[in-house]
């Protein structure tokens, strides 16, 4: 295992915590319409596979030990939701970063006045964190391959 691996895997469990402590903080939102329901389950799904895969690179790729195949069933399925996700962010940021005026005003709207310059870094960042991500995904979807003799 390298340290590439090692650095995104805490990259994405340290934004997996901040989801966590936002999700919690609007649950009472997220349950209003079907709409925020779906990021709502998104996110938890981002939040577990987090928590999964880094189950996983502890006990199979650093301690050896055979593990149950649920784990690899878990790190699957919210690999594929965080999956979709990535996607869904990587082409919704991507015409911000071309046009940010009407993301600009659309923020107006709701009466929050931002600088440009903080959207279209928090654009960045948020385009960063999925590639991030998809490129986690990819690593261990190919680590739990490579290594399907720890699962039983």
């Amino acid at each position: 295992m390298t340290i590439i691996y090692r650095i995104l895997s805490l990259i994405i469990n340290t934004v997996a915590l901040m989801l966590t402590i936002s999700l919690l903080g609007s649950i009472p939102m997220l349950i209003s319409s079907a709409q925020t329901m779906l990021s709502g389950f998104m996110m938890v799904a981002v939040i577990l596979y987090s928590w999964f895969s880094f189950k996983f690179r502890r006990e199979v790729l650093q301690q050896q030990k055979i593990v149950s195949h649920s784990l690899r069933d878990w790190v699957r399925v919210n690999g594929i939701v965080t999956l979709i996700f990535c996607f869904i962010s990587i082409i919704g940021i991507t015409p911000l970063l071309a046009n940010p005026q009407p993301f600009v005003d659309a923020v107006k709207n709701f009466g929050i006045t931002m600088p440009l310059k903080t959207i279209i870094t928090f654009c960045y960042v948020m385009l960063v964190y999925a590639v991030v991500l998809l490129a986690h995904i990819l690593w261990t979807f190919a680590l739990i391959k490579k290594h399907k003799e720890f699962f039983q």
